[in-house]
């Protein structure tokens, strides 16, 4: 007779029927590839912690490259949406190649020069269904689907198996999508992958939202240009970088000249337009990545630029000047205006070693051009302080 704790034993038997359908290798298989996609997360983990923010396009790239490594994919491309064409447009691509080494594909940089060529329908294939409805999409055979095979196969010659295309979201509208290929020759991808691949999504969709308003935080939302409170931040550290490694660096301060005659004649949208183009203009003269210009209120701006005497400084302010005073502001209205500049340069450390007085020796030499005219340039002299 069988006791009730015999019975319930047997009642209890363990069973794995989720396991039962794997072969011992393919377990093997299956948990070393999610080892592995755990070590790729806690690598990303590490970039994403000392990424600058502001970088938010190379964030992107790298995380293509990631989601790539993590599932051991063929290829993987970042593509992105293109609103003056309507279409989607494949804006990176990389090959996982036979050293395990991720590597932008050389054989589309021989098809097309610029990778940008590289266009699809919105909602054409795995990429542009994924796009349109903001979810994603695992196809394990994509000759069984109804699927159009992805363009890149045939540029890369190719014969594509499965797909992932996974979107890209940040505050629930879709940026990006990541689309993940292995070649027929390969396995296909599995449900972990997807998972694996939702994750990276998910954590990089977190990242550039915080990174989206840590840029609104430190930009002037009329000119995109850099606010006063980032500006002086980024001042006092290019002093204590310059004082450290004996280096000298020029502040400019500028403002457009009569610029509430043009707002009181043109209107204040017009006088926007203005500080836009303006702006346009500065971001085309300095150095990107180098020299920060910010603007400072109203219709005046300041720009650092590290690692520049006075004199080479001039030179960059005449170049600036000759291409405003140039420009044709157009209204919609049919009328248009130009403008013209009165601009001050002070050195450190000649014109001061501290920020406080940096930044009154630029505007005191802008005044000056004021007072000589306008629509000039001036470098700080001592006498200017001595000028009611």
């Amino acid at each position: 007779m069988t006791s009730r704790s015999g019975r319930g034993l047997e009642k209890r038997k363990f069973k794995a029927p989720h396991l039962s359908k794997y072969s011992t290798s393919e377990l093997k298989r299956s948990f070393v590839k999610r080892d592995r996609a755990i070590k790729i997360i806690k690598e990303m983990s590490e970039f994403l912690r000392i990424l600058d923010l502001r970088e938010s396009a190379i964030l992107k790239t790298m995380i293509v490259r990631f989601a790539i490594e993590s599932v051991e994919a063929s290829h993987g491309s970042l593509i992105v949406y293109d609103p003056e064409k309507n279409k989607l447009r494949y804006q990176d691509t990389y090959v996982y190649d036979s050293d395990n080494k991720i590597i932008l594909d050389p054989v589309v940089f021989e098809s097309y020069s610029n990778i940008g060529e590289v266009e699809v329908e919105v909602g054409e294939g795995v990429a542009g269904e994924a796009y349109i409805k903001g979810i994603p999409i695992l196809v394990e055979d994509i000759e069984r689907s109804h699927y159009k095979k992805p363009i890149i196969g045939d540029l890369m010659k190719i014969d594509i198996g499965s797909v992932i295309a996974m979107p890209l979201k940040i505050n629930n509208e879709v940026s990006a999508i990541f689309e993940i290929t292995n070649s027929k020759s390969k396995l296909s991808f599995t449900q972990d992958d997807l998972e694996t691949i939702t994750i990276i999504a998910n954590f990089t969709s977190t990242i550039l939202e915080n990174a989206n308003l840590f840029l609104w935080a430190i930009h002037d939302s009329i000119t995109g240009l850099y606010n006063n409170h980032y500006f002086f931040k980024e001042l006092g550290d290019e002093i204590i970088r310059s004082q450290r490694y004996g280096r000298y660096f020029s502040l400019v301060m500028f403002d457009i000249d009569d610029f509430k005659n043009i707002n009181d004649t043109y209107g204040h949208s017009n006088g926007d337009r203005a500080l836009q183009m303006l702006s346009d203009c500065i971001l085309k003269t300095i150095r990107k990545d180098i020299d920060i210009a910010c603007r400072y209120g109203g219709d005046e701006f300041i720009i650092m630029l590290p690692n520049t005497n006075s004199e080479s400084a001039l030179k960059v302010c005449e170049r600036l000047l000759n291409t405003v005073r140039s420009m044709k502001i157009e209204c919609s209205d049919g009328r248009y205006f130009f403008m013209t500049l009165s601009m001050g340069i002070s050195e450190y450390p000649k014109d001061g070693e501290e920020s406080y007085f940096l930044f009154n020796h630029a505007d005191e030499a802008m005044y000056y051009s004021k007072r000589m005219g306008k629509n000039r340039i001036s470098l700080y002299q001592p006498e200017f302080s001595k000028l009611e």
